[in-house]
């Protein structure tokens, strides 16, 4: 290992650990990202926290840089907002969370917003439900503390970092039925934090990062697919259908040009530039014949190949629909 290397795997997680000083022990209550998220994983964490990899603290240190960012923006355009406001249960002090931004119009404001920010690797057509639920525990808290005559908005602000685009999912309000339910599930995760009960399993888009996957029930056998994963391969198949039939267009299309070209062809018309060329033919090893009938020279010339994650999604009808 490199003395830079060395040198980053040390200031890494204390760099992530300044920037999350704010959020305190989070071992002491539960957060609105702990109510969106998978019980288990939150009070297995709070029982046993356990320290991320430079990959994931990196990824928590992107979403601190773009915050930071995007304040600059809010403050240069004259925006009256606060960072990282905690708010508290009145009645549960242990169930709390911390505001991204919280935008008012002046001092006496009867109407607040609350944005929510995340950093992600390309926008999705929707938001997370992790997400909503997040905002939906932050707006039910404010809304707990403040006049009944404030009004109250919320919004998610999604930010792509690399590819330089950012959207806005906006016109939430409180639901105080949503709410309630949120709350139950924080005093849940409470409660199987202090070892009174076992916590729930919610499988979901972001199993993949949980450090207590090992184990889980959830994933014990093959599980129903959680909603976000489900409507996430349906829109995979729909596109997959989409592409075959443009491929198929393409072809047609491709023959054309090539039946009117006959060979070798160049032209170029109002911004549309065609070019024809042949590839000489070639020879190949086939690789079946060269083991069987030269197996030494095979192993002196073959080397080894890395596997790779293969993906299939198709329609499925379980067994019980195909016999009714």
């Amino acid at each position: 290992m490199s003395k830079l290397a060395a040198f980053l795997g040390r200031a890494i997680p204390t760099h992530q650990q300044k920037q999350s000083s704010h959020l305190g022990d989070r071992t002491l209550y539960v957060g609105a990202s702990d109510i969106a998220g998978c019980p288990r994983k939150a009070a297995l964490g709070k029982q046993n926290p356990t320290g991320h990899d430079i990959k994931t603290l990196l990824r928590f240190s992107r979403g601190h840089a773009a915050q930071a960012m995007y304040a600059d923006f809010f403050r240069t355009g004259g925006a009256l907002f606060e960072e990282e406001v905690e708010v508290r249960h009145p009645a549960i002090p242990e169930i709390r969370c911390h505001i991204d931004f919280l935008f008012y119009a002046n001092r006496q404001t009867k109407r607040l917003h609350i944005v929510e920010m995340k950093s992600t690797d390309g926008i999705p057509d929707e938001p997370y439900a992790s997400w909503v639920d997040q905002l939906h525990v932050q707006m039910g808290l404010l809304q707990l503390t403040l006049d009944p005559a404030v009004e109250i908005g919320g919004s998610i602000l999604v930010v792509d970092l690399n590819a330089g685009s950012y959207h806005e999912f906006n016109s939430y309000t409180p639901n105080r039925l949503v709410f309630d339910q949120l709350v139950e599930k924080g005093k849940h995760i409470l409660a199987a934090a202090r070892g009174e009960c076992a916590p729930r399993t919610e499988p979901g888009i972001l199993c993949g990062y949980c450090p207590f996957r090992t184990g889980c029930p959830s994933h014990a056998v093959a599980l129903d697919l959680p909603r976000e994963i489900l409507d996430t391969g349906r829109k995979y198949l729909e596109l997959n259908e989409q592409k075959k039939a443009l491929e198929n267009r393409l072809d047609v299309l491709k023959n054309d040009i090539l039946t009117f070209a006959d060979g070798t062809f160049k032209g170029a018309s109002d911004g549309i530039l065609i070019n024809v060329t042949s590839v000489a033919d070639s020879t190949t090893i086939d690789s079946y014949k060269l083991k069987r009938n030269y197996p030494d020279i095979y192993d002196q010339v073959t080397k080894p190949k890395s596997g790779y994650v293969k993906l299939e999604i198709k329609p499925f009808t379980p067994l019980a629909a195909q016999a009714a």
